[in-house]
């Protein structure tokens, strides 16, 4: 099936919507190509006018195009070419009709545009050479390029990822590469020192920020392409960062994208957990028994100027338990906090809610905190759904598609029922429906919560909502700030305000930061049985935090690195290549996703403010402090860390920073 898929010929059909190009797409699809309908978009606001009929390539086109393909079940493109198509033919056509010429301005297209640019965007869409997760994310961020016209060329558009996993798939492949002309040797040799780690290529898409690259590649985005990584909250931790890019004038417009696909890796690790259903999920009901997996990516297109039909993003907010990296917190305070932050934000009040679309995992105390969460935050008597049971637990794109979802449903004025509900089984009162439900609609909020007790939730409303929104946030608005504390890490040497602190003959990680955490006079017995990486992040925050007065809620933390948690995956991989999925350990699956360092720091030092994980190439404290400075600046945190966390095959390196908030300025 493979081969026959890779001999498939491959056919672009520049589709009008008429007969002609309809019968062509499916004759060929009949043939055995695999087909793409695609159409060119030659105008900006072809359809501001009084329509006398159709026009070449106008809207009405697009959608009649769009429509047959959908019938043929092959995939369908917009390409926007109204910016040339008014330099190399309008402009041309104007020049030579004021000098006493007539030219055919549809010969020009064809000879200066259809033909060159069709068989670029071809070559451009043939994806073949990209993994099955970067596809995805190609396809869902070109279909919204192709609906909102938006260019990541331009210097103030963005593309954001989110994912857990990313290309997670790729480690076993790597893994079997190498391991297959060896002998075999002993397991416990090759778990603790995966050979596979090793071999392991610099630029590999399996680190999310080559990733990102590729991507970024494709559409020859202006901007680095960044991710967030930020365990099953990512999708909605992206929205809240690209909001929050956007207020601050950063861009004007950011397309958030969120993609993980189903591996071995994900699913033996969640079966570790013993947290997988062996049918349909369904939350909150009193029968539930666990989660179901599934896999997707969508994307969504934030920007500044909206219209009538649009969804505003009116508020967005993260914290963190503080309370268990697995395990939701027993009382829902952390995700109370971030609803209530996000209405807030919004100026939105109980009353202004019609519905919440919640996590709804369908686990037992997820689904249990979640009902305290939303009685703390004063919610009880709003209707409450989980969309899980339609198509499973989607990690990282889940807070995307969820998202879009959840705007479909204000535009419908229709709430979605949660499959499957039956009987009430948290000991919280919350109001769900298994069927759709018409319903009034303002506003809706969204959460999310994930391993390292990370916490989200969104405001999603009604042009129309009138909600009070605050009006001491302007389009450019950046907290003061100034540099308390800076701690680096680098084999064998711990400086403290660019002094020593611990400076060792002991260069190896193991040792070394043993000594370092011995040195901080603590005796948790925890940090032994962390992962590397976390008692990196751990050791350092120990040493920069040490001495200072904050409250839970008034410190955050952001962090990024290069290689995520791959550290940590190769482990968890090995196990499950050598010994299968009964051997897999919740006790490190818990740590193969990076934003669990957070969660260590925060549990230690009971931060419950903001906590994001950011993934790219090389270490930018400049950027961390700009977005630190946007966070800073909603009035919430009076402290914030922001650093450098890396750790790889023995390699490690760590720069944490301590801003303090000193006033809030707006320019």
């Amino acid at each position: 099936m493979k081969e026959r898929r890779q001999r498939m010929k491959k056919a672009m059909i520049a589709m009008s919507g008429g007969v002609d190009s309809s019968v062509a797409a499916w004759l060929m699809k009949r043939d055995g190509y695999d087909c793409m309908g695609v159409t060119m978009r030659l105008f900006a606001g072809e359809d501001s006018c009084e329509r006398k009929g159709h026009t070449c390539c106008s809207l009405d086109d697009v959608e009649d195009a769009r429509s047959v393909a959908r019938q043929l079940g092959i995939p369908y493109f917009v390409f926007n070419f109204t910016e040339d198509f008014g330099t190399q033919i309008m402009d041309r056509f104007v020049c030579a009709y004021e000098n006493g010429f007539t030219p055919n301005p549809c010969i020009d297209c064809n000879r200066y545009m259809k033909f060159e640019k069709l068989m670029k965007r071809a070559k451009e869409l043939d994806i073949s050479s990209y993994t099955r997760l970067e596809q995805l994310f190609i396809l869902t961020t070109q279909e919204v390029i192709s609906q909102s016209g938006v260019n990541l060329q331009e210097s103030d558009c963005a593309l954001l990822l989110s994912t857990t996993k990313g290309n997670i798939d790729l480690l076993s492949d790597q893994e079997k590469r190498t391991n297959s002309d060896k002998p075999s040797g002993s397991v416990q040799s090759t778990i603790d020192n995966p050979s596979f780690l090793q071999e392991l290529s610099a630029d590999s898409p399996t680190f999310l920020w080559k990733m990102a690259e590729r991507i970024g590649h494709f559409f020859e985005a202006a901007n680095q392409v960044e991710v967030i990584s930020n365990a099953c909250i990512s999708g909605v931790s992206a929205l809240v960062v690209a909001k929050r890019w956007i207020e601050s004038g950063r861009y004007k417009r950011v397309i958030v994208a969120g993609g993980d696909i189903l591996s071995h890796f994900i699913t033996s690790g969640f079966l570790s957990f013993r947290s997988v259903s062996a049918h349909r999920c369904r939350p909150y009901d009193i029968q539930r028994d666990g989660l179901s997996l599934g896999e997707a990516c969508g994307a969504v297109l934030l920007e500044t100027q909206g219209n009538t039909n649009h969804i505003i993003l009116s508020g967005g907010a993260i914290s963190n338990d503080a309370n268990h990296i697995s395990g939701p917190s027993r009382t829902g305070d952390g995700l109370a906090l971030a609803i209530n932050q996000a209405m807030e934000e919004a100026g939105a009040l109980p009353k202004d809610i019609s519905f919440i679309n919640a996590h709804g995992t369908a686990t037992v105390y997820n689904d249990e905190m979640e009902s305290k969460a939303i009685h703390l935050a004063g919610l009880s008597a709003v209707p409450v759904n989980s969309l899980k049971p339609y198509f499973g637990h989607t990690l990282g794109a889940s807070g995307i598609i969820e998202t879009i979802l959840c705007i479909e449903q204000l535009k419908e004025g229709i709430y979605y029922g949660t499959l499957g509900y039956e009987t009430l089984g948290v000991p919280m009162p919350i109001t769900v429906y298994s069927t759709h439900q018409p319903m009034p609609m303002k506003c809706c909020i969204k959460t999310a919560s994930g391993f390292g007790g990370c916490n989200a939730a969104l405001v999603l409303s009604l042009p129309d909502a009138h909600l009070k929104q605050k009006t001491d946030s302007p389009a450019s608005c950046k907290a003061a700030v100034e540099s308390a504390n800076i701690v680096t890490i680098k084999p064998g040497v711990l400086e403290n305000q660019g002094t020593a602190t611990v400076n060792s003959p002991e260069t190896d990680f193991a040792p070394f930061i043993r000594e370092a955490y011995k040195h901080l006079g603590e005796n948790n017995m925890k940090f032994y049985k962390m992962d590397n990486l976390c008692k990196l992040g751990y050791v350092a925050a120990g040493y920069l935090l040490k001495d200072t007065n904050y409250r839970p809620k008034e410190i955050g933390i952001i962090l990024a690195n290069a290689s995520s948690s791959l550290d940590t995956d190769c482990k968890h991989q090995a196990i499950i290549s050598k010994e299968g999925d009964k051997a897999a350990s919740p006790a490190v699956f818990v740590y193969t996703l990076p934003n669990v360092v957070l969660g260590e720091i925060c549990i230690r030092h009971k931060i419950q403010g903001e906590n994001t994980f950011f993934v790219c190439q090389q270490s930018n404290v400049a950027s961390l402090e700009d977005y630190a400075r946007i966070v800073m600046a909603k009035g919430k945190l009076r402290t914030c860390i922001i650093g450098w966390c890396e750790l790889l095959d023995g390699h490690y390196q760590a720069e944490f920073k301590q801003l303090n908030n000193i006033s809030t300025i707006y320019g």
